[in-house]
């Protein structure tokens, strides 16, 4: 596999501090603004602002429930349902949950979230019915403790990355744990997406990569570097279509780096 960079996409924002990101279709992205609390949709073919919605607190993790509804999970122990259009954003209802919620993704039409205080992960109903949770208490052992990513892939598994542990962690989708990744490659790690049944994207933030991770194999690939422009990569999310990876710096950055898949 070989990622080639493109243009950055401007995201137009003066104290703009993305925390994740969400494709859209494949022309539009989903972008949390933690500095200005808001949720902007942005042209991921040349860059731009196309509609942009305040939420009450800042926006932490995001995640497409499908081409109309996206799910964002807030500080303050909520997370608020933003309805998608074309070129537009409106928010929708928020649903109250028991703790603050970093990351979220969707599996099989539910949520999975995970937490850091305290460290773990849940799956939801929409409604916001509990139906499986684990912790370091449930599963009998120290499994995480900074649990502050999550992807979910096209095969049911939920993969966790925590950043203080340095490990990618595998979840069935009643929340078992499977198996846990570790690799000198990932220290630091923060975004995580699945872009096939056995393969995922990692933020190295600490080493200033980004890994392939072959879950089967459980073999790492640096596909990324400084040499490519990296610094401290913090979030990313990945366009089947258009097989172009975003990648979101740490750095209050106005813009995100694309690499396309040649």
């Amino acid at each position: 596999m070989k990622l080639q960079r493109h243009q950055d996409l401007q995201v137009d924002s003066q104290k703009c501090n993305i925390q994740d990101t969400a494709v859209a279709s494949p022309t539009e992205m989903l972008v949390c603004d933690f500095g200005e609390s808001k949720v902007n949709l942005v042209n991921c073919t040349v860059g731009g602002v196309v509609a942009s919605v305040s939420v009450p607190h800042g926006p932490v993790g995001i995640c497409l429930l499908s081409e109309s509804m996206a799910a964002v999970s807030l500080q303050t122990k909520k997370i608020q349902f933003i309805r998608v259009g074309r070129g537009s954003l409106t928010l929708d209802r928020v649903l109250e949950v028991d703790k603050d919620i970093d990351a979220i993704t969707t599996l099989d039409s539910c949520l999975v979230t995970s937490s850091t205080d305290p460290p773990g992960v849940t799956i939801m109903s929409v409604d916001g019915k509990l139906m499986y949770t684990v912790d370091n208490q449930k599963a009998g052992r120290e499994v995480f403790k900074e649990p502050y990513f999550l992807t979910s892939s096209v095969d049911g598994y939920i993969y966790v990355s925590d950043w203080d542990t340095n490990t990618v962690t595998k979840l069935d989708n009643k929340l078992n744990v499977l198996k846990t990744f570790t690799d000198p490659s990932l220290q630091g790690v923060r975004g995580i997406v699945s872009i096939s049944c056995d393969q995922l994207l990692v933020c190295s933030k600490a080493n200033h990569i980004i890994v392939l991770l072959n879950t089967r194999s459980g073999k790492t690939t640096v596909l990324l570097g400084q040499q490519d422009g990296l610094k401290e990569p913090w979030a990313l999310t990945y366009c089947h279509t258009q097989r172009k990876l975003f990648v979101a710096p740490c750095d209050k950055t106005t813009h995100i780096q694309v690499y396309k898949l040649v």
